[in-house]
């Protein structure tokens, strides 16, 4: 019966649509912005470098990665500073010495580079790698396994672009 029982909630947890696995987020203070998608918290007594899943920021300084974006976007290294110092100082904006987070992890808590991955939400509860795409300040980047929110991700950065794809626009 009992085995019934966990079979049926299961079952109705499923079409519900609700995750099998329950979301937990842990609290954190951020100590630095980084970047737009990389910041310095305070997490668990230490300090933690977090990389947000899902937005890619553009470059903030002149080096390998600058010169391959700037190839791919058709545009100059500046151009690309420019747009990832622009994409920092929002974030800057939205977060301060201090400031309250929520966050989430997905399947991979580590890249390898030893910084976490997550999702991180505002005091408002906002997502900030929602925010950071839907402003389109950062391409979309998924890399599995951590893929829970993709699907949302893929929507806000579609929308994104046919937003800056509008004469007239600039974000």
């Amino acid at each position: 019966m009992k085995i019934m029982a966990m079979g049926l909630l299961a079952g109705l947890l499923i079409t519900a649509g609700l995750p099998a696995v329950p979301v937990i987020r842990e609290p954190a203070r951020v100590i630095r912005v980084i970047s737009a998608d990389t910041l310095t918290i305070l997490y668990r007594g230490k300090w933690e470098e977090i990389k947000l899943i899902g937005p890619e920021a553009p470059q903030t300084a002149l080096n390998d990665r600058t010169y391959v974006e700037a190839l791919k976007s058709s545009s100059s290294t500046e151009e690309v500073i420019r747009r990832g110092l622009k994409a920092t100082e929002f974030v800057k904006g939205l977060l301060q010495y201090g400031s309250q987070v929520w966050i989430e992890f997905d399947l991979r808590k580590r890249d390898r580079y030893s910084r976490l991955l997550g999702y991180v939400y505002l005091a408002d509860g906002r997502m900030l790698n929602e925010v950071i795409l839907g402003q389109g300040l950062a391409e979309l980047f998924l890399a599995p396994p951590n893929l829970r929110y993709s699907q949302r991700f893929q929507k806000i950065a579609r929308l994104a672009r046919m937003e800056t794809a509008r004469p007239g626009i600039e974000k």
